[in-house]
């Protein structure tokens, strides 16, 4: 609200691991706003690379514990195991 449009900024954020998992789980989703969820699948990807094996296990919520927490609001269509990984 302070930058007019299409001001170019630059953004630094810092996450421990444990908040990257939630961050990927909220963002990741369908539901989420479509700029958040570029900007938390290209985090996921580049994390992924640094630390496979801790970050593989991590994306939307409908993906990691299998089912959606939006109830009523939820997208109807679940991320699978083989969208993720080819993205």
């Amino acid at each position: 609200y302070l930058l007019p449009n299409a001001c170019e900024t630059q953004l630094i954020m810092t996450m421990n691991a444990r908040s990257l998992f939630n961050f990927f789980q909220l963002r990741c989703c369908r539901r989420a706003q479509w700029e958040i969820q570029e900007l938390a699948w290209e985090i996921r990807r580049q994390v992924y690379k640094v630390a496979p094996i801790i970050f593989s296990h991590s994306g939307p919520q409908c993906l990691v514990k299998g089912e959606c927490s939006e109830g009523t609001l939820t997208c109807g269509h679940p991320y699978s195991k083989d969208e993720v990984n080819n993205e």
